[in-house]
């Protein structure tokens, strides 16, 4: 191991990181919308809730804080340059989807679209929105949840490309798990 080193406060933020990147889509008066996200976080078991970050300036914003209710897509690394550049253009200039070449599907129980040929989805209905520094944490519960088989199955398969997750690093970096590891029980201690 090297020398520790300080570091500005900002990096806590890419230290904690990486959580898998995904696509949020929303809607708002028919017009779909997608952003690329990597501040995503478990927030409750029951009822399950979960919390996103969005910047104001964002359509995502307008459109979530509009409708109240949003989908969680799951890429895997297939589809890195269309994720990163998700990130770089903005709704406001004009339809995303349409400029990304990503196909809306019908979700379960939300208005906002899926995005198609993601391994996984997360339908939410935003219970609480919290102003934090910059962004907003909207705090949604979990109204319907599906996912490919092959790359979920109760835990992603890392280990086959369905199921490689992407992992945003900052910037233009970006990384995918590979392996899986599992724990042996601890062996039962004699009386």
């Amino acid at each position: 191991m090297g020398s520790i080193v300080e570091r500005p406060l900002r990096d806590a933020l890419r230290m904690i990181v990486p959580g898998p990147v995904v696509l949020i889509s929303s809607m708002s008066k028919g017009q779909p919308n997608v952003m690329t996200a990597a501040w995503l976080t478990a927030q409750s078991l029951s009822p399950t809730l979960i919390s996103v970050a969005i910047h104001p300036d964002r359509l995502t914003h307008q459109f979530v804080s509009a409708t109240e209710e949003f989908v969680v897509n799951i890429p895997v690394m297939d589809s890195l340059s269309t994720v990163h550049k998700a990130g770089m253009i903005s709704g406001h200039d004009g339809d995303k989807f349409a400029a990304l070449g990503l196909e809306p599907s019908e979700s379960a129980v939300v208005e906002p679209p899926r995005v198609a040929g993601c391994a996984g989805f997360i339908e939410c209905r935003v219970q609480d929105r919290v102003s934090a520094g910059d962004h907003d944490l909207f705090i949604a519960e979990v109204v319907a949840v599906a996912a490919d088989d092959e790359s979920f199955d109760g835990h992603w398969n890392v280990e086959v490309d369905a199921g490689r997750l992407l992992h945003h690093l900052g910037a233009d970096r970006y990384a995918g798990l590979a392996n899986q590891y599992r724990v042996a029980p601890a062996e039962p201690e004699e009386p």
